[in-house]
């Protein structure tokens, strides 16, 4: 299993504590070691501590069993795109109806998971791809920042090759005339 840097947050937001230590429990060893897990039990509280950096959140559709005017998961989905729009949100729910999975991943859900029996394996399984597609965008945006300030070096270049030529014609590729 390929072990992921620690600089993607992962957080866990579901009201079911069980299910949360218990996720919490099957995601241990997909990252090194010095990755924690936070858990939020609310959207609300989760908001508090929305950062605005890329991170893997893993957010559950119902959040309602404790604060029956708690916010559900898709009004969090909105709120997380509306801060952070690089964040990969997966969205966990009993609900395996079609238009409830379109619609979260309508608003930005990176994935949407029915929880069943293969609900561990396949948030592991989506848990790493979204850490592997941030680490990507990451990467693409370090290389276009790369090739920018070659191009800006290069006209800078031709930029003063030409300059040179204007000022002093007796200078040639060759050398003095």
């Amino acid at each position: 299993m390929m072990k992921h840097s620690a600089d993607t947050p992962l957080i866990l937001v579901d009201d079911d504590k069980m299910f949360i230590t218990s996720l919490s429990h099957q995601l241990k060893g997909i990252f090194k070691p010095e990755r924690s897990i936070q858990a939020f039990y609310t959207g609300e509280e989760f908001l508090k501590h929305l950062k605005h950096e890329p991170c893997v959140i893993i957010l559950d559709y119902y959040l309602n069993s404790s604060y029956k005017d708690a916010m559900n998961g898709l009004e969090v989905l909105k709120k997380i795109m509306k801060a952070s729009p690089e964040t990969k949100v997966i969205i966990l729910s009993s609900q395996d109806k079609m238009e409830v999975a379109v619609d979260t991943i309508k608003h930005g859900a990176y994935d949407y998971i029915v929880k069943n029996d293969n609900v561990f394996l396949r948030t592991r399984l989506s848990i790493i791809n979204a850490v592997d597609a941030i680490t990507v965008s990451k990467e693409l945006k370090s290389f276009k920042s790369l090739v920018r300030t070659v191009v800006v070096l290069i006209l800078l270049i031709i930029t003063g090759c030409i300059l040179l030529q204007h000022y002093y014609p007796g200078i040639s590729g060759s050398g003095l005339k």
